[in-house]
């Protein structure tokens, strides 16, 4: 795991993507997201299949799935609800 704040270049997911076999799939999280080149490349692989995850996306995967985790996990990142009355349309 490394934590850095730019965006992940095509050459860094490259060097991600090498450490997959054939028929792998991947999953590479950056909070600092993803340069256009590097989204591009996830794409159109074929053998070595890589998911982007982002920090929005990361967010709306966990509310998600939140209510399927254990407490643990819940811990890790506790969410609470909050309700708000909407205007009437």
């Amino acid at each position: 795991m490394k934590r850095q704040v730019r965006k992940v270049t095509v050459d860094g997911l490259r060097s991600f993507m090498a450490l997959l076999g054939d028929g792998d799939v991947g999953l590479f999280v950056s909070l600092g997201g993803f340069t256009k080149d590097a989204e591009d490349e996830a794409r159109t692989r074929e053998k070595r299949r890589v998911t982007l995850v982002d920090s929005e996306r990361l967010v709306e995967l966990w509310i998600e799935h939140y209510p399927k985790l254990n407490e643990e996990a819940r811990r890790r990142l506790p969410l609470k609800a909050i309700h708000f009355l909407a205007p009437p349309d």
